[in-house]
């Protein structure tokens, strides 16, 4: 019993480690975010946005290997910030955003006409539809407008932030299947909230579905990180810092 309770209270004092350093570099990764942006700018983070860290990355992402179209689910602070990074250093890049909340995709998308990077990225409204799989039955976006919104894009990062999972924790499953032929060969996949059982679920579903359809990736679930890569190619590491 002795035994157990330690190894108990070693797993939730790494728990809390893992969560001061997050903290930490969240800060010190909104202090470089912020330098893209006037001074006085307070930037709308809000509970379901992407942790600066994350943010961080994938713009690492995009500099170091040279990721140039972008997809994005759940549209929000990081559409933001990633756009205004790719006009101020004349990046050759576009992002397109899938949003199911309308006001919320007007929102972003006038924050982007604010800051002068609407060329850069917009956020397209796709309503929530009811979807039906072998491993997936819920609500997800509209696929036939998802189809005409994307047409003949390919996409070499994808980010994963959306539907919200408040009444389905496997919702964001679908994603890579409804895009996974429109990958270039070389891409990366960002899932966020990995920390949660769906998500968790989602990751390793991903994972067997590429492996199945003759993609090798590599990318695992780090306890330390409240996201997770899934990696195709031979790309250099992007991580900012490490725990």
């Amino acid at each position: 019993m002795k035994l157990i309770k330690k190894i108990k209270e070693l797993a939730r004092l790494d728990s809390y480690f893992n969560k001061s350093n997050r903290n930490t570099y969240d800060t010190l990764a909104s202090l470089l975010l912020h330098r893209l942006f006037p001074t006085s700018t307070i930037l709308p983070f809000t509970p379901f946005s992407l942790n600066p860290n994350t943010i961080l990355h994938i713009i690492n992402e995009i500099q170091i290997n040279k990721r140039n179209s972008i997809i994005e689910f759940g549209s929000g602070i990081s559409t933001i910030i990633i756009a205004k990074y790719l006009k101020d250093n004349n990046i050759q890049a576009s992002m397109i955003s899938i949003e199911d909340n309308k006001e919320w995709a007007q929102y972003i998308n006038e924050l982007l006409k604010k800051y002068g990077c609407e060329d850069q990225a917009f956020v397209e409204y796709i309503p929530l539809k009811e979807y039906a799989s072998e491993k997936y039955n819920g609500l997800w976006y509209d696929v036939a407008i998802l189809s005409k919104a994307i047409m003949t894009l390919q996409f070499d990062l994808v980010i994963v932030d959306g539907p919200g999972a408040g009444n389905n924790k496997l919702i964001r499953l679908p994603a890579l299947i409804e895009i996974s032929n429109a990958l270039f060969p070389d891409f990366i996949i960002f899932l966020d909230d990995t920390k949660r059982d769906g998500e968790k679920k989602i990751f390793y579903e991903w994972k067997l579905y590429l492996k199945e359809i003759g993609i090798r990736v590599s990318g695992e679930i780090m306890e330390s990180k409240v996201y997770a890569t899934i990696n195709s190619g031979k790309g250099f590491s992007s991580n900012p810092m490490s725990y």
